[in-house]
């Protein structure tokens, strides 16, 4: 269990200016006997941290021992990386897939050198889905892109439905009864998601949410996705509420096809906003933030973006525009905890 906590203040100098939202081949591998992933044992040395942006603390930062932890370093680096993966202690069993985006043209994507050591240490391959529009549309284009984007010069890559899809039930959803996404993925044992975390930038919340739920479908799953299951076949879209549950219901359903088999990592680079965010300016490094917790992660980074907001209207107007609901969606359905614990690694 956990020692006592040692708390640590840390100020974030995250000045940003605001003005309300508008619209803007692998061989099969063995199955792994028992993939777990437990949390780091904590020792006395640990550094439970209560950060604040703008002089308040992240909104759903708790002392709750029950709640996730959520671990961050301000070493935006493949060391830094490194270090919050190591601290999530993640059991890795089988073939070991990290779940990224290729990115497609023109797209602001993950860095993949920063993924080099994490590459490394778990002998990874960079695994991704294809999308709606070209080049990403065929599994060749994909490729290209990862190949374009650097991926396949730090590590081997896997299209996941190259060769077909597969379907994952969905337990206790919202809309959707099953989700769909790439038939290699049952090559896989373990898995690390990790993703450049963005916000004023799509409608939908950048996060590893998005990453295992719309990303992680194959073409057909995309479109069943954004249609809450009624079109199979191509984009079709719902509103914006609806479109967020299903999300939450793609997501659970990734963990639950391969559970207890997750991590999850989000970089907060510098990063262009591209949205039409009243206010919004180009993001500074904030850190890296890692947990085994996906609804947990993606609401720490909410907070340390949105944090910086002027006043609580204006927060809950970005919250709005980027469907941030879809974490409270999620955690409805047991896919995580919007609550969590933090611990610095640096």
């Amino acid at each position: 269990m956990l020692k006592k906590m040692l708390t640590a203040g840390l100020v974030l100098a995250t000045a940003l200016t605001f003005t309300a939202c508008g619209a803007a081949d692998s061989k099969k591998s063995e199955p792994a006997k028992s993939v777990t992933a437990e949390p780091a044992k904590i020792t006395a040395s640990v550094k439970y941290i209560e950060p604040t942006v703008n002089g308040k603390p992240l909104r759903f930062l708790t002392k709750n021992e029950n709640a996730p932890i959520v671990y961050y370093t301000k070493d935006v680096s493949a060391k830094g990386l490194m270090k919050v993966y190591k601290a999530l202690g993640q059991e890795k069993k089988g073939k070991v897939a990290i779940k990224v985006s290729f990115g497609a043209e023109g797209e602001q994507y993950l860095d993949p050198v920063l993924m080099a050591e994490l590459v490394k240490d778990t002998q990874g391959t960079f695994v991704d889905t294809n999308g709606f529009t070209p080049p990403r549309h065929t599994a060749k284009g994909n490729y290209g892109m990862a190949e374009k984007h650097g991926f396949t010069k730090v590590g081997p890559v896997d299209i996941l439905d190259a060769d077909g899809d597969i379907d994952m039930p969905v337990e206790g959803g919202h809309h959707l009864k099953f989700t769909r996404t790439g038939s290699h993925i049952k090559n896989y044992d373990t898995f690390v998601a990790v993703h450049r975390f963005k916000t004023h930038y799509l409608p939908q919340l950048g996060g590893n949410i998005k990453n295992i739920s719309l990303s992680l479908g194959s073409i057909s799953g995309k479109a069943l996705i954004h249609s809450a299951g009624k079109n199979d076949r191509s984009y079709q879209s719902a509103d914006d509420d609806t479109t967020a549950r299903c999300f939450a219901d793609a997501a659970k359903a990734a963990l639950d096809f391969k559970k207890g088999r997750w991590a999850f990592i989000n970089v907060l680079d510098a990063f262009k906003a591209e949205d039409k965010c009243a206010g919004a300016q180009d993001r500074k490094n904030i850190g890296i933030l890692a947990s085994l917790d996906p609804v947990a992660v993606d609401q720490a980074s909410v907070d340390f973006e949105f944090g910086t907001a002027n006043d609580d209207a204006t927060r809950a107007a970005w919250e709005k525009y980027h469907s941030v609901n879809v974490l409270e969606f999620a955690e409805k359905i047991n896919a995580g905890k919007r609550h969590y614990r933090m611990v610095s690694v640096d």
